[in-house]
């Protein structure tokens, strides 16, 4: 902008006043020392010098910057953290701050150092600081006086540019940019801007959606109703009582929770179709925004579970005696590699997200005194909680072993198991089908309440 002074001013001021801005926003123009920039010239006197409150591309979800937060002349970096940004200088300017604009009349604006021609980099982070990525973001840069002297870059994980906007207009200008996995932004002087530009009210999409991956103990198994489609139709029973679905209700730190799990699934869905649904891995892929968390369950059905619990359940057969626990242990030991497999594909899938792997729990009491259930002999009752706490132990090693979270719901339904006096599990008899040995709402409770304390931790 041309660093008069004069009517245009006062032009600017009354526009202030008109709409109800605050007074930050009708700092006297001058002669562009300590920040106050003049007011843009009659030159450009048709060129609008405010937008609505609400930009045009951001959503009612989204973060919105409007610089206002600290005092004038605050250097910012990491003040914004918590917020999903961090901003730093570009092109050899130094660290931006925030700064009157009378050309604005949103000031205060982040101003790039020098005043008003140094560049601005944001960074899309998450709260502890990790890198994320979002697929649009917008902001306000201005006073432009010299089209096509400005550009917004944006940048991928890699480093790598994935949009670029050149500002060809003049005043204060909305600028959005969408590409997927945008990780960090530039706005830099392409070419010689008379009076400099600073950025304002910059909006973006915070990343706390969930994605809930695996079988049956993600899905919300045996609590009804289930989900249009997926009751009778597939049979994948995903059921807004849910863990995954209560924690949306539960945690500030997670918005919604995108629903993937499917009742009977192994880690082969995650790769191939199952049940008519598309692999889980792809609808995980396909997600428009990168999921703050992506949870998952699986590796009970690799190991044939459903399977174990029905032999148990036989009155003419035990499951400890006929081998067939003993083979299980062994299938427990195998199934490691597998899941590391899933859990590095999860990651890859998004890098930057907090993949949370969730064990089971334990389905049976420890003594023989609180369980009542005609079928289950004492070796099987015993067989078969030691079958728990070995794939709880696989799952936690394969975990560690490619860098994720595991959180063990093992002990949740301690004193509500299967055959206690008041168990939170779907009782194993000749009815129920696969809503059988999978924990009711009490049960759902109890370890959303463990994953949520372990997410939230994060």
């Amino acid at each position: 902008m041309r660093r008069e002074r004069g009517t245009a001013c006062l032009g600017a001021v009354l526009l202030t006043a008109a709409l109800g801005l605050p007074a930050a926003g009708a700092h006297a123009a001058g002669s562009g020392q300590d920040g106050h920039r003049a007011a843009p010239s009659t030159a450009h006197a048709g060129a609008p010098l405010a937008r609505p409150v609400a930009h045009p591309a951001a959503k009612a979800t989204d973060q919105l910057l409007t610089f206002s937060e600290f005092p004038v002349g605050t250097a910012i970096d990491k003040q914004y953290q918590d917020r999903g940004i961090v901003f730093a200088g570009s092109g050899g300017g130094g660290t931006p701050f925030i700064s009157p604009d009378g050309a604005n009349p949103t000031s205060p604006v982040l101003s790039g150092s020098p005043l008003f021609h140094g560049g601005i980099q944001g960074r899309f982070v998450r709260p502890s600081g990790k890198q994320r990525t979002v697929s649009r973001f917008s902001l306000d840069v201005g006073y432009i006086d010299d089209p096509g002297s400005v550009a917004v870059t944006a940048y991928g994980s890699d480093g790598k540019q994935v949009a670029k906007h050149v500002v060809d207009q003049t005043g204060i200008v909305p600028v959005t940019v969408e590409a997927k996995g945008i990780a960090s932004f530039r706005v830099d002087e392409e070419a010689g801007e008379s009076a400099g530009f600073a950025i304002d009210n910059v909006a973006y999409p915070f990343a706390r959606d969930l994605a809930a991956l695996g079988d049956s103990y993600s899905s919300g198994e045996a609590n009804k109703p289930f989900d249009p489609g997926t009751d009778s139709a597939n049979g994948c029973h995903r059921s807004s009582k849910g863990w995954p679905r209560l924690l949306a209700q539960d945690s500030a730190k997670v918005r919604e929770t995108r629903h993937i799990a499917c009742s009977g699934a192994t880690t082969w869905a995650l790769t191939h179709k199952f049940k008519g649904e598309t692999e889980q891995l792809k609808q995980l892929k396909d997600l428009k925004e990168e999921p703050g968390y992506v949870t998952m369950t699986m590796g009970g059905n690799d190991v044939g579970f459903a399977d174990i619990l029905e032999d148990c359940f036989t009155p003419r057969s035990n499951c400890a005696d006929d081998g067939r626990l003993k083979q299980a242990e062994k299938d427990v030991k195998d199934v490691q590699s597998t899941v590391e497999k899933a859990y590095h594909a999860i990651k890859d899938t998004w890098k930057n997200a907090d993949v949370v792997i969730v064990g089971y729990p334990r389905l049976f009491p420890k003594a023989a005194k609180d369980e009542h259930c005609f079928f289950l002999s004492p070796n099987e009752r015993e067989g078969l909680n030691s079958l728990a706490g070995k794939l709880d132990t696989v799952l936690a090693k394969a975990a560690a072993h490619e860098g994720v979270e595991f959180v063990s719901v093992l002990e949740t339904m301690n004193g509500h198991e299967l055959c206690s006096d008041d168990s939170w599990i779907y009782p194993i008899n000749l009815s129920g089908g696969q809503q059988r040995a999978h924990p009711t709402l009490k049960g759902q409770e109890a370890i959303e309440k463990v994953v949520r304390k372990r997410i939230e931790s994060l």
